[in-house]
């Protein structure tokens, strides 16, 4: 049975930095969801052994890809300052949502093989 720990210690891998406390607390919970989320989507004929390693790096990455869009929405980035002469604008775009969105598409096709697809289709149905 894979445990919140080995997928928290696999995100901690991926973070890019030194979280503080708090941050790890919060993403220790994200993987603890992330990973009831996969394991919920798993098709009938697949258990957690058959893909226990590549599930711990999806959780890690759906985890991130929560952290990474909670933290860019939390710090507010400005637009543009000056200082004298020197004028800086920033980019509009937000580089953790681009982050955040290519982890949870990595993860996805990760684990695509794996998982139920979604898709909603009428089975035997009686005209």
């Amino acid at each position: 049975m894979i445990s919140r720990q080995a997928v928290l210690e696999v995100a901690l891998c991926f973070a890019g930095r030194e979280l503080t406390d708090g941050e790890e607390n919060v993403l220790s919970i994200l993987c603890g969801g992330a990973l009831e989320q996969w394991l919920g989507r798993l098709r009938e004929d697949v258990t957690e052994e058959d893909c226990q390693d590549l599930l711990v790096v999806a959780s890690a990455w759906t985890a991130l890809a929560g952290m990474t869009g909670a933290l860019e929405q939390s710090q507010p980035t400005p637009l543009s300052f000056s200082a004298g002469d020197l004028t800086v604008r920033a980019r509009e775009d937000r580089t953790g949502d681009a982050c955040a969105r290519s982890l949870q598409s990595q993860a996805e096709r990760l684990m695509e093989p794996y998982v139920q697809d979604g898709c909603f289709a009428f089975l035997e149905v009686e005209g």
